[in-house]
């Protein structure tokens, strides 16, 4: 059955071939594409290419399902052929300067997305992509013009409301940043490090009860975030004055192999102290995945 099933995987592009025209298939791949079907995207987009090496759209296409794919080489050999076939493709750029962030490749981005605007300046996602490599370069001023910008252009989008969530909550407008997260979650409820992010802001605006409710639901099903959301519930019940909860969670943190977690426990928690002496600051880490 195994060895059936691998056969027409290898053979599916031949046959495709066969029956169906370039421009065909190229649709296909589109349609398997936005469906997230990958696997069939990438066949039909093979398929099409094998037929026409030069068709419009396709080599561009076939890097943006590897792209999704996390073949982010083959994304951008395909990317370099589609540039020499067609250059006045916005998109590609869009889509080339989206790989240069996901690999730190900050200035190589930004080169693309001014590419993409010169060909379209009214595209969201270019402007999108620049607030990420601004916020990359801790250039958070920049990164929220580029974000007003591109949620002006595309107003539902909820990876642009998170961002500029964060980005505001880190300018310490914590409030506005709040409701930009909490609009973002409504939109696209999966968002990662979502609701730790909006934690975070209901501790740094003392709402601390809203906090340990929003931190509690990260505790249970996000277990990337775990020993921060200890760390932050800890905190808040710090500030309510629960010694005896705030210790449990900072204990957990501890023993994840968190330095400040494991000070404060030896120094307040297995002690006598009402406040935590020389109490450590604690650095925002960064929950935004690119």
């Amino acid at each position: 059955m195994f060895r059936s099933l691998l056969f027409a995987i290898l053979v599916l592009p031949v046959a495709l071939s066969a029956q169906t025209s370039a421009d065909e298939l190229l649709a296909k791949a589109t349609n398997a594409y936005a469906a997230e079907t990958y696997d069939l995207a990438q066949a039909y987009a093979d398929s099409a290419i094998a037929l026409n090496g030069e068709l419009p759209g396709a080599h561009k296409l076939r890097g943006d399902i590897k792209q999704r794919q996390k073949n982010l080489h083959g994304a951008l050999l395909d990317y370099v052929i589609a540039e020499k076939l067609d250059d006045t493709d916005p998109r590609l750029f869009v889509s080339r300067s989206a790989i240069h962030i996901t690999e730190g490749r900050l200035k190589d981005a930004i080169q693309d997305i001014n590419r993409a605007l010169k060909l379209d300046p009214d595209d969201g996602d270019a402007y999108y992509n620049e607030a990420c490599a601004n916020y990359l370069g801790l250039d958070n001023s920049a990164a929220l013009r580029s974000l007003d910008r591109a949620l002006d252009l595309k107003p539902a989008s909820a990876d642009a409301l998170f961002l500029r969530g964060v980005v505001k909550g880190e300018l310490y407008k914590e409030e506005d940043g709040f409701e930009d997260i909490e609009a973002a979650l409504k939109i696209k409820p999966g968002i990662v490090g979502g609701d730790m992010s909006a934690a975070i802001l209901l501790f740094e605006m003392e709402r601390y009860d809203e906090a340990i409710e929003r931190l509690t639901k990260v505790i249970t099903t996000d277990s990337l975030n775990l020993a921060e959301a200890h760390y932050y519930r800890a905190e808040c019940y710090y500030g309510l004055e629960n010694k005896e909860k705030a210790c449990a969670d900072w204990r957990v943190c501890g023993e994840m192999g968190d330095s400040q977690a494991q000070y404060i426990v030896r120094n307040y928690c297995n002690s006598e102290e009402t406040k935590i002496p020389k109490k450590p600051k604690r650095e925002r880490k960064s929950v935004i995945e690119f």
